[in-house]
């Protein structure tokens, strides 16, 4: 018995330890992500239930110098689509409707109405117009947007495709649906969003008209947010984006969401099963399903004006990554790196600066280099549309990116590559750096 216990003791005690080496590391890529400009907003990172990472960085509001802390609220855009299906399947549980209707049966003015299904639009699969075009975002979207207005802007274009025969992702798809949850639980959507989902799952900071919000934890978007420049960014207004990414939250409310879709709190555990079946572009109804060796998951990624929003969830480990920033850029390098601590692949990047290169300042850096003592390994650097590439021996082009001169870095893996120079000033070689581990490689051609 005391052996047993004495086991139980060093595995607690090893997990433990663990979860502080792994939140250590997804700290490290955050603060360096914000450090390089390219993140500005709440993390949080959890597994098995455990939160290892929730923390604010950089600011909430840029002007007045207020950083961002775990209470901060952001627009998630298109991640609010998750919501919109889920509903969807409540009232297809409660048997006010079948994934399987025609659109007929809502809109019978819409010509095409016999030719598509819900489910068609939860997968985009309908072949509807996307509606958010250029004319939307400048002269639409930060206006209030009725559903004749919707309807002027897609019923007389044609369908992009036969319904069911290709994946288009639109907004359109999704604004449908709202329109059609209001007809048949004759309640607003936002009104059935927050019944269902929020009072349900405890998300008490969420909500959807942000432009109107007032609340001390309101984060600023900005379209630009560096060191020398914080542009701020208009505000949608909720009616143009609707259920296709109306919904403000905080990183928090969404843990929340997650904990309440997976406990069955919200639709059965058979209808999360057909949410996350994949149908045609790894899209099932309001997720993106993805599979990697042993691991199966779920993501969306959000964007509306002066805001991005990451949130993949991972069922079979109780994990999930959410990323909230208030700034536009793209976060899938290090979102990918947060994935890799999470499940102990070394192999992950740390976010650095990058300067900028003209493409004749790469030049020298082009040809052909073999691994001392062993030429069977080469390497092929390359310029392709004015970036610089490396090519390992049976892998793919890679774009390496500049920190410095003769300094580069990977961003799909922690690996460096330092030019060598001779006593002239010429690229004689370089050495590759991963992790303790360095190779070192020479010019040939």
């Amino acid at each position: 018995m005391k052996s047993i216990l004495l086991l139980l003791c060093i595995s607690l005690s090893f997990t433990s330890l663990q979860g502080q080496t792994d939140s250590k590391k997804l700290d490290e890529v955050m603060q360096a992500a914000t450090d390089a400009h390219i993140f500005n907003g709440v993390a949080l990172i959890a597994r098995h239930d455990s939160i290892l990472l929730f923390k604010g960085y950089g600011w909430r509001n840029y002007e007045q110098k207020i950083p961002h802390d775990t209470n901060s609220v952001f627009q998630i855009g298109s991640v609010t689509k998750q919501f919109t299906a889920t509903v969807i399947l409540w009232l297809q549980e409660h048997q006010q409707l079948s994934i399987s209707d025609k659109l007929s049966k809502y809109f019978p003015q819409y010509r095409y109405g016999d030719m598509i299904t819900i489910k068609n639009l939860l997968t985009h699969t309908s072949g509807i117009y996307n509606f958010t075009d250029q004319h939307y975002l400048d002269r639409l979207a930060d206006k209030p947007f009725h559903p004749k207005d919707f309807w002027n802007n897609v019923s007389n274009k044609p369908l992009e495709f036969v319904p069911g025969s290709k994946f288009s992702y639109s907004n359109s798809n999704y604004m449908i649906l709202g329109y059609i949850i209001e007809q048949v639980s004759g309640k607003p959507y936002e009104q059935m969003v927050r019944e269902l989902i929020f009072d349900k799952a405890g998300m008490t900071h969420s909500g959807f008209d942000f432009a109107h919000l007032s609340s001390p934890y309101k984060s600023v978007g900005y379209d630009q947010l560096d060191e020398v420049n914080h542009l701020r960014a208009r505000i949608s207004d909720s009616s143009a984006t609707y259920a296709a990414g109306a919904i403000y939250t905080t990183a928090g409310d969404l843990y929340r969401w997650n904990l309440a879709l997976h406990g069955n709190k919200i639709i059965s555990q058979a209808s999360l099963q057909e949410a996350f079946t994949p149908y045609k572009g790894n899209y099932g109804y309001g997720w993106y399903i993805e599979s990697a060796p042993g691991i199966k998951f779920m993501a969306h990624n959000g964007g509306i004006w002066g805001f991005q929003a990451h949130f993949k969830i991972i069922p079979q480990d109780s994990a999930c990554i959410i990323l909230l920033r208030n700034e536009m850029l793209g976060f899938e390098d290090y979102a990918l790196s947060l994935h890799r601590i999470l499940y102990h692949d070394p192999n992950y990047y740390i976010p650095r600066k990058t300067i900028a290169m003209t493409p004749d300042s790469l030049v020298p850096y082009v040809g052909q280099y073999r691994l001392k003592d062993k030429p069977e390994f080469r390497a092929s650097v390359t310029i392709q549309d004015d970036k610089l590439f490396l090519t390992w021996t049976k892998f793919q082009p890679e774009q390496v990116y500049p920190e410095k001169r003769d300094l580069f870095f990977f961003k799909s893996y922690n690996c460096s590559i330092e030019y060598t120079r001779d006593e002239k000033g010429k690229v004689s070689g370089f050495v590759a750096h991963t992790g303790k581990d360095q190779f070192s490689y020479v010019k040939v051609e």
